[in-house]
């Protein structure tokens, strides 16, 4: 279910602050421990240019999606880490461990 919420979110959040560019869902299992990314094109950090606005800001949530993914990834000993990419867009990825600590 974690696994399931971390795509959710970043893929509601690339629809929401993107360019309507292309994503990218990546889930592989490691030896001990699930891992997910969720890549996203946009704007370039070496440009830059802001996102092109393609949707109202209003009704965008409580503000709390990514915090909440982080302290969702730890309860089970994990991490998550959330970037724009320096060649344009968005990434989030998560190590799960399949092992509870």
């Amino acid at each position: 279910m974690t696994a399931y919420r971390i795509v959710q979110e970043a893929l509601t959040n690339a629809l929401r602050h993107g360019d309507g560019g292309k994503a990218e869902v990546t889930v592989r299992y490691a030896d001990h421990a699930l891992r997910v990314e969720v890549l996203n094109t946009g704007p370039s950090v070496l440009t830059g240019t802001a996102p092109a606005r393609t949707r109202p800001r209003h009704g965008q949530g409580t503000g709390r999606g990514l915090l909440g993914l982080r302290e969702r990834v730890a309860v089970y000993g994990g991490d998550l880490d959330a970037r724009r990419r320096l060649g344009g867009g968005y990434r989030v990825r998560a190590r799960i461990p399949l092992d509870r600590p």
